[in-house]
């Protein structure tokens, strides 16, 4: 009886976690323009970012994220940042709406020449109700390393920019420990004019057992001032293993204090 019983509780367990690697919607991670560079003249930034996405299973969801950040050094220095995002998740038969799981992360930060680097240690806590249908977090704390570059061309006229990020991810609300990921994002692109940019590259997050999702993006940003700049971003699911496609639209607001 215990050994049919301890059978059926893994199988049930492996069962459970194919389930969720398959379905739980993928985060838009943020490769946009300009992100080593850290702004002389601002300590502090609010980042404000409106992101639509709908899966190939018809899921839909609807992300506000209020990012704080923190940052002084030229050469090298340091910042530290919040992520807080609220959620809204619909398919065909159900909703819910509520905080999802916040992040706060630490980091130095610098310059070499022309080549700017961010770099962090960020925690993910299990602040979003992971017991929802659908779910709104993933009921487990994640810690997270990466490292975000731009290289300029001294004219600032062309940019390449990078994010690279490893996720330990933890053991989750029902005793299961999801595999870690992987996640490499690379654009390019450049000046238009004085107040617009453009950059377009491939997104791709990959995770230890072998599942992975690749995307297209594109950025395009307008700078109205040093102190405030607005990005749009569409994101294009173009080939995948075992986590879902998605088509995302993204607004983003920033604002140096």
């Amino acid at each position: 009886m215990i050994m049919n019983y301890n059978l059926v509780k893994k199988i049930s367990t492996y069962i459970l976690s194919f389930v969720l690697t398959f379905t739980v919607p993928t985060i838009l991670h943020a490769d946009d323009i300009l992100k080593g560079p850290i702004p002389k003249k601002s300590k502090f930034q609010l980042d404000t970012r409106f992101t639509y996405t709908r899966n190939e299973k018809g899921i839909t969801t609807l992300t506000n994220n209020i990012i704080g950040k923190y940052w002084e050094g030229d050469r090298l220095g340091k910042w530290v940042f919040i992520n807080v995002p609220y959620k809204s998740v619909i398919n065909d038969q159900e909703s819910s709406n509520g905080f999802g799981d916040i992040t706060v992360g630490v980091g130095p930060g610098g310059r070499i020449n022309n080549l700017h680097i961010l770099s962090y240690f960020a925690l993910t806590f299990p602040t979003g109700d992971s017991n929802e249908r659908p779910a709104l977090g993933n009921g487990r704390y994640d810690k997270k390393i990466g490292v975000v570059h731009t290289f300029l061309t001294n004219d600032k006229g062309f940019e390449i920019d990078t994010t690279v990020e490893y996720n330990l991810t933890g053991v989750n609300n029902k005793d299961i420990n999801p595999p870690n990921e992987f996640y490499f994002g690379f654009i390019f692109g450049g000046k238009i004019n004085e107040r617009i940019r453009f950059a377009t590259g491939l997104t791709d997050l990959v995770k230890a057992n072998g599942d992975f999702l690749l995307n297209s993006r594109s950025v395009l940003r307008y700078t109205f001032s040093p102190k405030i700049h607005l990005e749009a971003l569409i994101d294009h699911g173009i080939q995948n293993h075992n986590v879902l496609k998605y088509d995302g639209l993204s607004l983003f607001l920033r604002y140096n204090l």
